[in-house]
């Protein structure tokens, strides 16, 4: 049995349960009443709401007195590294299977299609695909979204940091859905590894680590998409693994991992998880390696800020300005303020809790003791998810679609280790080992299975649509992008616009523009009842005015 590091047993469970349950119901309460849009309400009232109901309840069932006593502990086991490489390969193959077998392997969110849409560009070589003079009118229409803003849309690729498309270039070597599920075992070796080095003598709380990490929902689901936060958690962890050896080799091995994880998808995320951690070396007097992280990392910055100018410059458009891109991107983001950022943070918080195994929050709350007294990294760890928090709730509420919350994914190891210290503080306590093994058989039996067919039954609505659209026997499709943002997402082209039918968003074009696309072949009309006879619905809402005036506005001869 592992010990706290103090020589008391660490608090009680109720101490924790009483008061957390109460949160969570207040919290339940409000998000089913105030979260707004689209998809925060429906996530709520179809996924969220379910899970925070039952860890609520299995809260209180904690607080009535002899209840651990029924419960079995948790079984012992000492996991070895070979042990858990053997069991992260074997989930990873596991994950690539269900990738086809669940999700079809679709990318469900303009994210996701943006990903593949980059990757396409780079298996040829290039930065940025080269738009034909003919279609660059209809760029936009085209790719409606997160397009880098060249001039006069004479090439085209993302506006994301290229390393997640990379990541997926380099796995398509075998197949690029293997990807997600690599990264994933990657991350849970490396939580595996870190665990070993902050709890040595300590068994319990590094198999508790790994349970935390292995059973998360977020992490399994959000594995089987090209979703780039699988690869922050994973390279976070490798960074901290090598972090934690301390010698000068690993700090410089972990400054090349957080080139890697700036450039991943968006600068901000991973500087908020190692901003702590450089500022524990400098409190522990290890102040030129703090330095150093500092220098490389603002060098990294400048570097990926200047990104979009050197694909510009790849493609022969060397008077565009990458900085000013990334300003006019960024300054919008800092300098608005959205009205709903209390429910929506609400939310996205609610839906990270129940994303993960229901004992990570206690545990969490339990490791505050370790974290007040500054117990080895349990406060960079903390600092690292509350300043994510702050941010995100700051500079984007919203998170739009994903599995859990995903702004948080890449802090999931971190909250697996503090779940670790929470452990070795309160193992001793039966309450404890007993509220973790019934919390871990919920989540295993009962909310991974009905996260997982939740997230199933959202995606194969689109993913129908996306195979009807595919069999239209047309040159060119419009759909309706009109109404709820997420149909604009069935537009999707490959860059070299070598797919047929190309796929225009209604909203993006102009009754001339229909004229002028029927002089170059075939046109249909994908409307709503279309999307609703295969599930994508959204009520009984008509085509809009807008709609129709574009398919009144192609001739019968052109039109299917």
């Amino acid at each position: 049995m592992d010990r706290p590091k103090v020589g008391k047993p660490g608090l009680e469970l109720r101490a924790v349960a009483l008061p957390l349950a109460c949160v969570l119901i207040a919290f339940g309460l409000s998000a089913a009443f105030t979260a707004p849009g689209f998809i925060p309400r429906y996530y709520v009232l179809h996924q969220d709401g379910f899970v925070v109901a039952g860890l609520a309840a299995l809260l209180l069932l904690f607080c009535v007195p002899g209840l651990a006593a029924a419960v079995p502990r948790l079984p012992q086991v000492t996991l070895t590294m070979r042990t858990v490489l053997i069991g992260a390969v074997l989930v990873a193959l596991l994950l690539w299977a269900a990738t086809y077998w669940l999700f079809r392997d679709y990318p469900l969110s303009r994210d996701e299609q943006m990903v593949v849409f980059d990757m396409q560009i780079f298996r040829h070589g290039e930065l940025a695909a080269p738009l034909a003079p003919e279609w660059r009118h209809y760029a936009n229409a085209l790719t409606p979204a997160f397009l880098l803003p060249l001039p006069d849309n004479a090439a085209w690729v993302s506006s994301y940091m290229p390393v997640n498309a990379i990541f997926r270039t380099l796995g398509g070597l075998i197949d690029p859905a293997l990807t997600g599920p690599v990264l994933a075992a990657i991350g849970a070796v490396a939580t595996f590894d870190c665990a070993r080095r902050l709890f040595p003598e300590q068994r319990g709380a590094q198999g508790i680590a790994l349970l935390i990490y292995a059973t998360s929902a977020q992490v399994l689901v959000t594995a089987m998409t090209p979703y780039a936060m699988t690869g922050h958690l994973a390279l976070n962890m490798m960074w901290l693994a090598l972090y934690l050896r301390g010698s000068r080799w690993a700090h410089a091995a972990a400054m090349a991992i957080g080139f890697l994880a700036i450039g991943l998808h968006q600068v901000v995320f991973h500087p908020l998880f190692a901003l702590p951690f450089i500022e524990h070396l400098r409190r522990r007097g290890e102040w030129r390696t703090a330095l150093a992280y500092v220098v490389s990392y603002s060098i990294f910055g400048l570097f990926w800020i200047s990104w979009p100018h050197l694909v510009a410059m790849s493609a022969g458009l060397s008077s565009f300005s990458g900085a000013s891109t990334f300003i006019g991107r960024a300054l919008p983001l800092l300098t608005s303020h959205e009205p709903q950022t209390i429910a929506l943070m609400i939310a996205n918080l609610l839906r990270f809790v129940t994303w993960e195994n229901l004992a990570l929050l206690p545990l969490m709350l339990l490791a505050w003791p370790a974290v007040r007294r500054g117990d080895g990294i349990a406060a960079p760890l903390l600092g690292g998810v509350i300043l994510t928090i702050a941010a995100m709730a700051f500079i984007l509420p919203y998170q739009a679609m994903g599995w859990g919350y995903r702004y948080l994914h890449g802090l999931i190891g971190s909250c697996a280790l503090l779940a670790g210290y929470g452990w070795r503080e309160a193992a001793e306590r039966r309450g404890v080992r007993a509220f973790v093994t019934a919390a871990t058989a919920v989540t295993v039996l009962g909310c991974i299975p009905f996260l997982t067919w939740q997230a199933t039954a959202f995606v194969r609505p689109y993913a129908r649509v996306n195979q009807m659209i595919d069999a239209v026997g047309a040159d060119m499709v419009v759909v309706n992008s009109y109404g709820p943002a997420f149909r604009i997402d069935e537009v999707r082209n490959h860059p070299d616009l070598s797919n047929r039918p190309l796929r225009f968003a209604a909203n993006k074009l102009t009754p001339a523009d229909i004229a002028l696309l029927c002089s170059r072949g075939t046109v249909a009309f994908v409307d709503v009842a279309q999307m609703q006879a295969l599930g994508l619905g959204f009520g009984d809402v008509p085509d809009p005015a807008p709609f129709n005036a574009l398919r009144d506005a192609a001739p019968e001869r052109c039109r299917r």
